[in-house]
């Protein structure tokens, strides 16, 4: 099974448990922070990804670590993501999740990649031209690029818009290389 599906597989699998309970936002902001919480120390996650750890000795710990700063479903889930040794593909999980949860939502997910941030008066005049363009609501995410060299690209969906300073450069290259120049017209 490659990694697309095992997130896949683990995010539909909570997605229903959480809309029987009718907890999907809930759900989605605890898994969000404890994420957060599990990746952004590297002691923590080189814990639960280490082979020299005993497997049950992971699980009691995840078990202990989200009693009572998550919901049933949330810290069940965790523990089981643990037991299964699926700790690595956690961050790919949420995102399968929000995907899903957006599309129950009639919501498009919306990512702003760009070398600074954009300010929010940017970022709102594109959201709401992209929302009246696909006729839904978006969930917003802005990302900062260095390599980008300026200008912006855009991801709905299954859509780019591409609105860099590297891809106008390319564009013109193109178009120049398209235009044929018959020889000695500069001369």
């Amino acid at each position: 099974m490659s990694l697309n599906q095992i997130s896949k597989v683990y995010a539909t699998a909570l997605l229903e448990l959480a809309q029987e309970t009718n907890s999907l936002e809930s759900t989605e902001e605890e898994l969000s922070s404890l994420v957060d919480i599990f990746f952004s120390d590297d002691t923590i996650r080189h814990y639960f990804l280490s082979p020299l750890v005993d497997p049950s000795e992971k699980e009691q710990t995840a078990a202990k670590s989200v009693q009572g700063k998550a919901s049933e479903i949330v810290a069940n889930f965790i523990t089981l993501v643990v037991r299964k040794n699926r700790f690595l593909y956690l961050k790919d999980i949420l995102e399968d999740y929000r995907t899903g949860v957006d599309r129950l939502r009639n919501r498009s997910s919306l990512r702003i990649v760009s070398k600074e941030s954009l300010g929010k008066e940017a970022v709102d005049r594109i959201t709401k031209s992209i929302s009246s363009k696909f006729g839904r609501d978006v969930r917003v995410t802005e990302h900062m690029d260095p390599a980008l060299i300026g200008g912006f690209k855009i991801y709905i969906d299954d859509f780019l818009i591409d609105a860099s300073i590297r891809a106008k450069l390319a564009g013109t290259r193109e178009a120049l290389l398209q235009k044929k120049i018959p020889v000695g017209a500069f001369e």
